[in-house]
């Protein structure tokens, strides 16, 4: 893969920083100030890295969608393409090796847009909308080619078993996991942080991401190794999940305000805290930016010497470095992403 190189201090654009290169500490910021004004973001001691590719790689796969997704309006089509999704993508996995990563940006850009589709639907609507999309990517079912998604979804799957069968087989049953949380009853019913946090470890897709990041940089580990690894991936979930939150919460908020499908029921660590501990919105963000930055210091912790034995392979120690890139990439794209700033 193409080498990452040194960050240089001025090149910062759009949210990231020039191909390939890390991050200032702090997600390429020096000081955050929450929407009031008011509280400010500790800052982390972590810097995002980007996959060399993804200008190339975001022009390719945007491509796709474009010809071949049915986008509503232009209005749709620029929404989707100002998104990032395969930015992200490229931020969570800054060593996918260069024959893959385009793989990952379609199968987390699809997921998005499915995501999107489902806002819309009753909870029942969806179950049965994500049930015709399973066999499809298993290759069990054929698809009905006058229909896109499930077109484009049995085609990428197809080519992923291609490329590599044993690690696209084991991105499958992950990817069902967040398909079925997303339509999952208990979503309207959460009242207490521990039980949401375990509800959204499935619902954003950490298993399906970390068997991702596996696939997209073709790392090999044995069952008894990603068992070793369930605490941190555990951690790295909660993470995720609650930056996503603080970040798409005017998002969220106004989509469950304007529409009446289950789907769109608002269920975020944000209001959870909230409404648990009589605290405002704005108080409740900055107590979940504190829990974010200790779930980093536990990660780094996990990750340490004096943690892992002797016997970790370097497959492990490699997939340690990856979560922590998902979790500072994540970050710095739900900071600077049109999907959560901007709300219509």
């Amino acid at each position: 893969m193409t080498a990452v190189l040194p960050f240089k201090d001025d090149e910062i654009h759009n949210g990231l920083s020039p191909i390939g290169q890390p991050l200032k500490n702090g997600n390429g910021i020096t000081k955050q100030k929450l929407l009031n004004g008011c509280r400010t973001i500790p800052l982390s001691s972590w810097a995002p890295v980007c996959h060399p590719l993804v200008d190339p790689v975001t022009a390719e796969v945007d491509a796709w969608f474009l010809d071949n997704w049915a986008f509503p309006n232009e209005k749709a089509r620029k929404k989707f393409v100002a998104a990032g999704f395969s930015k992200v993508t490229c931020l969570y996995f800054p060593f996918a090796k260069d024959d893959r990563i385009a793989f990952a940006c379609r199968l987390l850009a699809i997921l998005f847009l499915i995501d999107n589709l489902l806002e819309h639907m009753s909870l029942e609507e969806g179950k049965a909308y994500n049930k015709r999309l399973m066999p499809l990517a298993r290759g069990d079912a054929q698809p009905d080619r006058t229909i896109q998604v499930e077109a484009m979804f049995y085609n990428l799957w197809a080519s992923m078993r291609e490329k590599d069968q044993h690690l696209a087989d084991q991105v499958l049953e992950p990817t069902f996991v967040f398909m079925r949380a997303q339509t999952e009853g208990i979503r309207t019913e959460i009242t207490e942080l521990g039980q949401y946090l375990q509800y959204r470890e499935r619902d954003v897709g950490k298993a399906l991401l970390s068997a991702l990041m596996r696939f997209a940089m073709d790392l090999h580990l044995s069952d008894e190794e990603l068992a070793e690894m369930k605490e941190v991936e555990q951690n790295c979930a909660k993470h995720i999940s609650i930056v996503n939150d603080i970040y798409s919460w005017e998002k969220e908020l106004k989509q469950s305000q304007v529409a009446v499908e289950e789907g769109s029921i608002l269920c975020s660590g944000v209001k959870v805290l909230a409404d648990s501990t009589g605290l405002s919105i704005e108080a409740a963000k900055t107590c979940l930016w504190s829990l974010v930055r200790e779930w980093e210091l536990k990660h780094e912790l996990l990750s340490s010497e004096a943690h892992i034995t002797s016997q970790f392979s370097e497959a492990q120690k490699l997939y340690l470095k990856g979560l922590e890139y998902q979790m500072s990439g994540n970050e710095l794209w739900s900071r600077t992403t049109p999907r959560y700033l901007v709300v219509d």
